[in-house]
């Protein structure tokens, strides 16, 4: 459904009105050009960048222990109920949406990335990848590495340059135990772009989550760390999150 405005599309806290128009018009970088991407679909209900917006930016408004208690909540769903930390203890907690990252290490290849949403304090950093219907980006004569493991480079680079530990959440539609991952990596591979292919998302979690092998994560970390403890706290930090579970959230915190 298309809305008449973006307004009507999107939840606006009191006082975010000049913050959404600044999100709304920002720009990334997308085959070699800056573009205002999230202006194509600001008025579809299908805009995963207004549901992005609409639950964070309502989080991030909370009294303090409000919010504290939702990340908590956010982390826990994420990691099949063993949250790995407690927000209760982090200090200068911040959440930003749409924030751009760039990679210190990667300087002279130009790496950044755009975050759908990141979640810092003193010690941590939290990237969380938002997708809806779409799938992940694939790589491309441009863009050598796909969304997951462009993110995984950027925030693990980003976070050890300011002493922090990384963590990484995939935000998507269904758990997932419940995606096709039976599937080839050339199957994987392949630049399909349709409802049908939302599994790849999955897969390449996944593979680079695979406890069984460094491997995929060694080849696309290799210029950056060959640390296996490092490379296994990685792992260990990734975590998968509902649509479903960050809208019960959003929710309990709002009636508290």
């Amino acid at each position: 459904m298309k809305y008449k405005n973006y307004q009507r599309n999107h939840v606006i806290v009191k006082g975010q009105e000049k913050a959404l128009e600044e999100f709304l018009n920002s720009t990334t970088l997308i085959n070699g050009k800056q573009q205002k991407h999230k202006l194509r679909h600001y008025c579809s209900s299908n805009s995963e960048d207004a549901l992005t917006w609409s639950c964070f930016d309502t989080l991030r408004n909370y009294k303090p222990e409000n919010l504290r208690d939702a990340l908590n909540e956010i982390m826990e769903d994420s990691f099949e109920g063993n949250s790995p930390f407690d927000f209760n203890k982090e200090k200068n907690i911040k959440v930003e949406i749409g924030k751009e990252y760039t990679a210190p290490s990667f300087l002279n290849k130009k790496e950044k990335t755009e975050v759908d949403t990141s979640i810092e304090t003193d010690d941590k950093l939290i990237f969380i990848e938002a997708k809806l219907y779409s799938l992940i980006s694939l790589p491309t004569a441009i863009q050598p590495y796909n969304q997951i493991a462009r993110k995984i480079r950027v925030g693990l680079d980003y976070a050890l340059s300011n002493n922090k530990q990384f963590y990484f959440i995939f935000l998507d539609i269904a758990p997932l135990e419940k995606s096709s991952l039976r599937k080839s990596k050339a199957e994987a591979e392949a630049a399909t772009y349709t409802f049908a292919d939302k599994w790849k998302s999955a897969w390449w979690f996944n593979y680079y989550r695979n406890k069984r092998s460094l491997k995929p994560l060694k080849d696309i970390l290799a210029d950056l760390t060959t640390n296996e403890e490092e490379l296994k706290q990685v792992q260990q930090n990734m975590g998968w999150l509902t649509w479903a579970s960050l809208f019960k959230t959003v929710l309990r915190a709002t009636i508290k």
